[in-house]
């Protein structure tokens, strides 16, 4: 690991965010391509870029049982118990709905699940059976009534058993074999094979983050999950191979990006001479080392020195790990939120995805004369003094023109 400065921490983050506008134009171009050429131009961006001819993109029912065989006995059981993990925890994360009844006005907060959502999981040589589970599993308790999955043809020129598997297993089986800014463009519009959806769920590479910044607005777009990302803040308390080990796992991630900070400087050079990449850091307080993670705002942050709890409340990031036990990668498997998190900084406005991003909430609202009678002039003259007289006799015609008989009551 390279040992930097204070000052460093904003240079590092401004070459990783203007790479990523970089690939704007051309993340654009395919969307575009996508929006007015449809199953056309996914064909042609798929054998562009991952080299593939696809004649149809959806997984076919054949091929879904076939995935299904191929996952062991013993997998099934470790998968379907991460599942009954990760699902028991999003079951505590409903909205309480609820209703105001105040004299002559009831206003009641309802939700409901958003129609169709598309999840996108990540493509590779190694199937990333988690992503399905972080990213289906919210869509599913939330409620969603139609749920489809799109993932790089990547594995012999299909997506991997495992993945359409596990999917399968969650009873999802509309699966598309695309990826990349181009699979995001389909579900965002619609083509003739995939459907267009509501909202779009899953971590990607930089042209995939890149896609769903550019259509934030014409789809619901969950966040910008990816480069993955992780700070460790650490005293002679950490045990230096555990950490080693942490850091070493999240640079297995392309273009992630760690860094280290340590209280004590024997502690940090014991660690940093054995990681493969990034950063590492002299800490000399608490307020320093709160004020470097906040800049960074990061997806994981690992705490492992004194007092870890009172520092995990001033901190921002998208997940907070306490103690030797507890490595970024428990999280992103079996710990039970999902480990789809903001990057990018974005920690600092941005929620990991959940339950309540597959959930709408709305008011109905439903007065009568008496609240009018006590509160029309208060918003008339609101009105008023936004000049929008309008909306100022919309309200007055109702309370100068109550039913008498109603008045009477």
């Amino acid at each position: 690991m390279l040992q930097i400065k204070t000052q460093d921490i904003h240079k590092i983050l401004a070459e990783r965010s203007k790479k990523s506008e970089s690939v704007e134009k051309k993340v654009s171009k395919i969307i575009s391509d996508v929006e007015r050429n449809r199953d056309v131009a996914l064909r042609y961006w798929t054998k562009k870029l991952d080299g593939v001819d696809i004649e149809q993109f959806s997984v076919s029912e054949q091929e879904i049982k076939s995935a299904i065989k191929k996952i062991t006995p013993s997998d099934r059981k470790v998968i379907k118990h991460a599942i009954e993990r990760i699902t028991r925890y999003h079951k505590k994360q409903f909205v309480k709905q609820f209703t105001v009844k105040e004299r002559g006005i009831e206003i009641s907060f309802k939700t409901k699940p958003i129609e169709k959502a598309g999840i996108y999981i990540p493509g590779g040589t190694f199937p990333l059976v988690s992503t399905v589970l972080m990213t289906a599993i919210p869509a599913k308790v939330a409620g969603v009534k139609e749920i489809i999955a799109c993932s790089p043809p990547s594995y012999n020129g299909s997506i991997h058993p495992y993945i359409i598997g596990t999917l399968a297993m969650l009873e999802i089986r509309k699966i598309f074999k695309v990826g990349g800014s181009q699979a995001i463009a389909a579900m965002a519009y619609g083509t003739e094979s995939i459907p267009k959806v509501n909202f779009i769920a899953g971590p990607g590479n930089i042209y995939v983050n890149c896609a769903k910044k550019i259509l934030t607005g014409k789809v619901g777009i969950d966040l910008l999950a990816g480069p993955s990302e992780l700070v460790a803040l650490v005293d002679e308390s950490a045990n230096a191979d555990f950490i080693v080990t942490d850091l070493n796992a999240q640079a297995e991630h392309s273009n992630s990006i760690v860094f280290l900070l340590s209280f004590d400087k024997n502690t940090g050079e014991q660690i940093s001479c054995r990681v493969n990449q990034g950063y590492w850091m002299k800490i000399d307080s608490v307020e320093e080392a709160i004020e470097i993670i906040n800049t960074i705002a990061p997806e994981h942050l690992q705490i492992v020195c004194k007092n870890p709890e009172k520092i995990s409340e001033s901190v921002v990031a998208g997940a907070i790990f306490i103690g030797n036990y507890s490595p970024c990668a428990i999280g992103d498997y079996i710990a039970g939120p999902s480990h789809t998190l903001p990057t990018g900084s974005s920690a600092s406005f941005n929620s990991g995805l959940n339950v309540f991003d597959f959930i709408r909430s709305y008011a109905v609202i439903k007065a009568n004369w008496q609240f009018f009678k006590k509160n029309g002039i208060i918003a008339e003259r609101i009105a008023e003094i936004e000049n929008l007289f309008g909306h100022q006799a919309s309200i007055k015609i109702r309370r100068e023109n109550i039913d008498p008989e109603r008045r009477a009551k």
